[in-house]
């Protein structure tokens, strides 16, 4: 019985541990998609891309921000 008392204990640890790593994940990867936005517009604009080209990856690093911004604030209502 204290066996499967232990078991059921370690699986809702995992469990909860694994919820919690999950939820603040989303505003993690939203940032790791603007720092990589970022880098595009920086190396569009070093390498000489065209100005429409340089505009095009700012409004993705827009859209990323703001997705960012969205995800952050869902993380705060949630919790």
């Amino acid at each position: 019985m204290k066996v499967k008392q232990l078991i059921f204990g370690l699986s809702v640890a995992v469990l909860c541990g694994t919820t919690q790593f999950s939820c603040n994940s989303k505003p993690e990867n939203k940032a790791e998609e603007v720092k990589d936005e970022k880098e595009e517009v920086i190396e569009a604009q070093r390498d000489g891309e065209s100005k429409g080209d340089v505009m095009e990856e700012q409004a993705d690093l827009d859209s990323a921000r703001k997705d960012y911004k969205e995800a952050v604030k869902d993380s705060v209502r949630n919790n």
